[in-house]
């Protein structure tokens, strides 16, 4: 069915209309809203955002008058046909789709003079475009029958003329064969939809229309209460033959109930007396654990409505009343009656403001928390209006039917996935039986597992896993079908851990879960580019029950742990340690080889068909066994599989139950791990097979690289190795119902003859590309050279047409910066990790450029960019620095050449061109001292160059690093055996060094177990370490190894390099002193040392989460604003005089602080911060404004300190340019603000509560104000 409701809303400028509207729309669930009167003046009025209700149409005029408008809720399927709109706001027609059946819906608001003719010319244009159902409805300005449909106590019995007017217009609805559906549903009432407060008068003015024709769609129509309009809203129920717009309820745990501590105090007490009473020898844990989320529900279906009916208890009362004194007036119009629904109507009024003003509290709170600040509201900001994500139809049956309906199309889906998820019965797919695929699994060489990793696999569940697991839940993720959400499991972790450990052990020993539990909600979510109208062009994700997601997660930890010891370095998909830069770089250095030696070779990226959903179960199995996995843990992975179903969800509705035998769900966190370890014997079997060629670098033999089911192979000698890697690949399709989507699949030929080629494309009907594949993201192109042009400067015109976007964003100057951060450099940084080569300067340059004049807003810089570019600690914003963090990159790679125990196989082929000499050696070594290499591919020699210019700041030394590896002395000292030094653990010259001095020999002897037959080696080392000129001095400073050399120390895939490379080079030069620095010197006087900078540079950190305030403060701080002084000197037309006092010349530190206007603020300002924190500072711009207080703060204070002056300084920065100062209790009004919107945030959005808070010292001084004075009551912020 469908709701439409009709309201005459007069006027919806003002806010708090606009809020009592949505409230009354959701009340109400409506579908379809007809408003009139909205006073909506074209091309200026207000955005009307009511929930749900994305698609909006007005009619507007050009004054604040009249205006209609129709909306419809997102639920809807809704497609428009036509749209006509009256250019003076009086009427709008919509010839459109509502849920797949054709309407016209006409909103009308006649004036209030010539009726009649107006409404003949609106019908008239509507016969003409007519189609479907016509539904019209509006306020008439008019009663058909004002014998019935008015009452007036001045005018008791209508007069002929009005009884006239109303036949006549009856007399045109008959003749257009229209009805008027709510005289129809109460021929014998007497209700009224306007009510005039001046002459106390009721009538009937709005109406909804229908034809003859249309009225046994009809279920129930009624005019509800006035309250705060002088209209009535009336609500028209049309049956639609089937399921309407919305689904069915199913229930979600309410997270917002955990903030009244009575309900959680019930929760908590429920779930301790159900497994006390509950947890009994009779009862399994599967029946202990189900039957308690059915208590559980209950409980919290209570508390939601208990919660619910308290927070519109008020509200359900004054409509009450409203209603009972609507009918006494109504039925007896005297001013007793009058006056006492006028008192309630305006207790509905003062009731909806105060709901406003909370909800314009929660909306500011959102705002203070997170605007201007990566998020998801700046990424809201960012992006585009995402169109409805509904899906309005599918074609099924090859194309011969066409569903619409919701159910349809949930039932649609469901049948696909039901054929795909069912394989075996499918009659076309060869059965492969268990002998054929042990016999397929026997000839491969795979690793198995060693008894300790067994062990440890198999080892029984524990608390601790279980609690780690749940509290790294991510948050806010949509819950499976039981409704039970990751936050029900983080707040109730310690009460439902010990259960959830009994559970889990139950189901790993008999391999099974209850059915329920294994239920799962698919979302199909449509795959970008591709048509949302074909079933396979959707990803069906599994939305799990959250118990079920731990087991699994816990599962995944401790396969992920073993998963680099069992898949070769060819797999860089979900596997720890390794990324997908790793195979890109692989497979740049791999086209140089083909290029350099001219080898006849094809890329062939394949395409695999729904990969994940196809996965046998059987075959998983067996490979499992083949690596060695314990029959128990198997038992606890398949526990999982047990007996899943799945229902598809489609707006709303949820399709019939489809049982589950093959694939790994989409959603599951075991899911890609599972994958990475059935697709190996695949990737196995093409490795050690001979009759599929690869590319011979050194001793090894390159075919293949996988990220997940991403697979692409480098194969030469095609004509023989093609038709060799179809068998393979059929075979292993035939045992795992693995499918290659050959159309799909692109292949790119590099040095291989036409004729070749030629043959190659009839035989192989792959997507043959002629210059480039798409992989990981990124085109590679079959000639290095050209993949600067067809990957950077395509993303250079995509930069550009963001940041031209996001001008129309209104962003204050840090969410610019924080829009470049979050947004656009992961993006760059993705390309400098898959693609880092050379880039020319100016490309760089342009990029930044880019960047700056957006982060600017077009505008002259105020701020120097190497500034900006420092980390906040230094004094900058973090701004990218594009150049910087393009090194980065690619020392980062070159960082992974010490990646233990096994670096990435794109290493190993560079390595082979350097022959002899160890990259992993040679770079420590200058320039100068670097033997004469041979020729290295062209990466490799870019990573080389990139170091030579970085390595004193990543080593933060020009001397021998003591990071250096121990073989690097080879190069100084002849027949230096370093093996044997490396053989009794000494690696790297700091070994070698204790308290600043390098250790004698006899410590040496004692530590590592030497004998003297070492001494003359260890002479050898101290002489090289102790020349002088290259390298340390005699007596070594005792000074920490820097990041990076500490990783190459103890290599770690879980070291971020890119971070740590970023933040060697992004150093300011020492003892640089900016141009601001030394203005506010100079200006105050003094002289400021680094530390007090440094200090004042982090003084807010943890203050408050606005970023309003911690811009204004740096603001001040970077001397950003435009004095007159500076004004002046600009524009000499421009006085230099403070615009306030007019008496001195407006610098800098007057205008902030010595200005006499300035004086009283700043005096009660310091009181303040003395009566808060307790801190006597000195009264000195250099304390206040800079924060460069020589006093020692506690954390407390220091916080609160910059809460009340970063307070005081937005306010004046709010008040530019004009003489109006604030005060001190508008200073104290925003920082009661500021702590309100800090405390609200965090039981909001579930911010972690600080250990000490500095608002309590805040709080102490309002308490000690109100005790000081306890006859006067003392308003907080007074």
């Amino acid at each position: 069915m469908l709701k439409i409701l009709s309201y005459n809303v007069k006027g919806l400028n003002a806010p708090v209309k606009r809020h009592s509207l949505e409230a009354e729309v959701l009340r109400l669930k409506a579908d379809v809203v007809c408003l009139q009167e909205t006073h909506f003046k074209r091309l200026a009025h207000p955005l009307l955002r009511i929930r749900n209700f994305t698609t909006q149409y007005h009619a507007t005029g050009p004054t604040r008058a009249r205006g209609v408008s129709i909306l419809i809720r997102s639920n809807v399927v809704f497609q428009l046909h036509r749209k006509i709109s009256d250019p003076q706001g009086r009427y709008l027609i919509l010839v459109c789709s509502l849920n797949h059946k054709t309407y016209t819906l006409v909103n009308v608001y006649s004036p209030n003079t010539e009726q009649l003719s107006f409404i003949s010319g609106v019908l008239n244009r509507v016969s003409l475009v007519a189609t479907g159902l016509l539904l019209i409805c509006g306020d008439l300005n008019y009663s058909i029958d004002p014998m019935r449909d008015v009452r007036s106590p001045k005018i008791p019995i209508p007069t002929k003329r009005s009884i006239r007017q109303g036949q006549k217009l009856s007399d045109l609805f008959s003749s257009h064969g229209l009805y008027d559906v709510w005289r129809l549903w109460h021929p014998g009432d007497s209700e009224f939809t306007f009510h005039s407060k001046v002459h106390n008068m009721y009538s009937r003015l709005d109406y909804f229309l229908l034809q003859g024709s249309s009225l046994p769609q009809v279920l129930h129509c009624e005019i509800l209460d006035i309250t705060w309009s002088d209209h009535a809203p009336i609500l028209l129920t049309v049956g639609e033959g089937g399921e309407g717009g919305a689904g069915k309820f199913t229930w979600r745990f309410n997270d917002s109930i955990l903030s009244d501590p009575g309900a959680l105090a019930e929760i908590e007490q429920t779930l301790k007396e159900y497994f006390t009473l509950n947890n009994t020898p009779g009862i399994t844990p599967e029946t202990l654990w189900q039957a308690h989320k059915a208590v559980l529900r209950g409980v919290c279906l209570k508390w939601a409505s208990r919660l619910n009916k308290a927070r519109q208890a008020d509200r359900l009362s004054i409509l009450s009343q409203i209603h009972q004194a609507a009918q006494a007036n109504s039925s007896d119009p005297t001013p007793a009656h009058l006056k006492t629904l006028l008192e309630a109507q305006a207790r509905l009024s003062d009731w909806n403001y105060k709901a406003l003003l909370y909800s314009q509290r929660r909306l500011k709170t959102r705002y203070y928390a997170f605007r201007d600040r990566p998020g998801r509201l700046l990424a809201r900001c960012l992006r585009p209006m995402v169109a409805n994500s509904r899906i309005s139809h599918l074609v099924i049956d090859s194309g011969r039917r066409t569903v619409y309906k919701p159910l349809e199309i949930g039932n649609a889906l469901a049948t696909y996935y039901g054929e795909l998820y069912n394989l075996q019965s499918d009659p076309l797919l060869p059965s492969s039986s268990e002998d054929r695929v042990d016999r397929y699994l026997s000839d491969l060489h795979l690793p198995s597992l060693t008894p300790t990793q067994r062990d440890g696999l198999s080892s029984p569940f524990t608390e601790l896993e279980i609690a780690t697991t749940i509290k790294s839940l991510p948050s806010h993720k949509s819950p499976g079908p039981d409704g039970f959400t990751d936050t029900y499991y983080k707040k109730f972790s310690a009460l439902l851990t010990p259960h959830l450990l009994s559970l889990f052990i139950s189901a790993a020993e008999e391999g099974r879960f209850p059915e329920e539990m294994l239920r799962t909600t698919i979302v199909p979510l449509p795959k970008p580019g591709k048509s949302p109208t074909l079933c396979p062009n959707f990803r069906p994700i599994s939305l799990l029950n959250v118990d079920v997601k731990i087991y699994a997660k816990i599962l995944a930890n401790r396969v992920a742990d073993l998963l680099p010891k069992l898949i070769c370095s060819d797999q860089v998909g979900f596997i720890r340690g390794r990324q997908g830069p790793h195979n890109t770089k692989k497979l740049i250095d791999l086209i140089q080889v083909i290029q350099t030696y001219r080898i006849p070779s094809v890329l062939l990226a394949l395409d695999a068909e729904k990969a994940f959903d196809r996965v046998d179960w059987m075959f998983l199995r067996k490979v499992l066994l083949k690596f060695g996995f314990p029959v128990s843990v198997l038992q606890s992975i398949f526990a999982l599989y047990a007996s899943p179903t799945a229902s598809v969800l489609t707006a709303g509705f949820l399709s019939d139950q489809i049982r589950i035998s093959n694939g790994t769900r989409q959603g599951c966190p075991l899911s890609p791990l599972l994958y990475a370890l059935v697709i190996e014997p695949l990737a196995q079997r093409i490795r050690q097979d001979d009759g599929v060629a690869g590319i011979m670098v050194g001793p090894t033999t390159y075919k293949i690289g996988l990220f997940a089911d991403d697979i692409l192979l480098t194969i030469t000698e095609p004509t023989e190795s093609l038709p060799r890697l179809g068998e393979i690949l059929t075979e292993y399709s035939e045992v795992s119902y693995h499918k290659i989507n050959l159309p799909k699949s692109q292949a790119l030929s590099i040095n291989v003859p036409n004729s070749t080629r030629k043959s190659l494309m009839q035989h192989f009907k792959f997507e043959w590309r002629e210059d480039y594949l798409q992989y990981l993201g990124v085109k590679i192109s079959k000639s290095p050279d050209q993949l600067f042009d067809l990957n950077y400067k395509p993303f250079l015109s995509h930069v550009r047409q963001l940041l031209f976007k996001w001008k129309r964003t209104s962003l204050s100057w840090m969410g610019r910066m924080a829009a470049i951060k979050m947004s656009l450099l992961p993006k760059l940084l993705y390309y400098f990790r898959t693609i880092p080569i050379r880039l020319p300067k100016s490309y760089i340059e342009e990029v930044q450029s880019l960047l700056n004049r957006y982060v600017w807003n077009g505008k002259r810089p105020r701020v120097p960019t190497r500034l900006l570019n420092l980390p906040v600690r230094r004094g900058g914003l973090a701004m990218p620095n594009i150049h910087l963090y393009h090194r980065a990159a690619v020392l980062a790679s070159l960082a992974e050449y010490f990646h233990s125990p096994r670096p990435p196989q794109w290493t190993a082929i560079e390595q082979s061109f350097a022959k002899q000499y160890l990259i992993t050696t040679v770079m420590w070594l200058t320039r100068r001292q670097r033997p004469p290499l041979p020729e290295l591919l062209p990466l490799t020699r870019w990573y080389l160059h990139a170091w030579d210019l970085s390595r004193a700041l990543l080593l933060n030394t020009t001397s021998l690093s003591l990071a250096t590896p121990i073989e690097v002395l080879t190069h100084w000292i002849a027949d230096f055996d370093c093996v044997r030094w490396t053989f009794r653990g000494i690696g790297h010259l700091h070994q070698l060094i204790s308290g600043g001095n390098m250790m004698t020999f006899e410590m040496l002897k004692q530590r590592y177990k030497l004998t003297e037959t070492w001494r003359l080696s260890y002479y050898q080392i101290a002489s090289v370490i102790r020349r002088p000129g290259m390298c340390l001095p005699p007596t070594l400073p005792q000074a920490p190894l820097s990041p990076f050399a500490s990783f190459v120390v103890k290599p770690s895939t879980k070291v971020k390099l890119l971070s740590i490379c970023y933040e060697a080079l992004n150093v300011p030069s020492l003892d640089h002193i900016w141009s601001f620095q030394s203005a506010w010197e100079g200006e105050l006087g003094i002289r400021i040392p680094s530390q007090a900078w440094e200090r004042a540079f982090g003084l807010d950190r943890g203050a408050y989460r606005c970023a309003s305030l911690m811009e204004v403060r740096r603001k001040v701080l970077y001397r950003w604003y435009l004095v007159p002084a500076r004004e002046c000197h600009m524009n000499k037309s421009v006085s230099s005089m403070c615009w306030r006092c007019l008496l001195l010349k407006g610098t800098m530190a007057h205008v902030w602080w010595d200005c006499v206007a300035l004086e009283p603020l700043w005096r009660g300002v310091s009181g303040l911060v003395e009566k808060a924190t307790g801190l006597i500072l000195p009264f000195a711009p250099a304390d206040f404004l800079l924060g460069v207080s020589i006093v020692r703060m506690g954390k407390l204070q220091r916080k609160l300190f910059c809460a009340i002056t970063s307070s005081t300084m937005l306010l004046i920065a709010r008040r530019w340019k004009q003489t109006w100062v604030p005060t001190v209790r508008d200073v104290r009004d925003m920082v009661n603000n500021i702590r309100d919107y800090e405390l609200m945030a965090r039981n909001i959005y579930d911010f972690p509560q600080p250990e000490k808070d500095h608002w309590t010292l805040w709080d102490s001084m309002l308490a000690a104000e109100c005790t000081a004075a306890p006859g006067s009551p003392v308003q907080r912020g007074s």
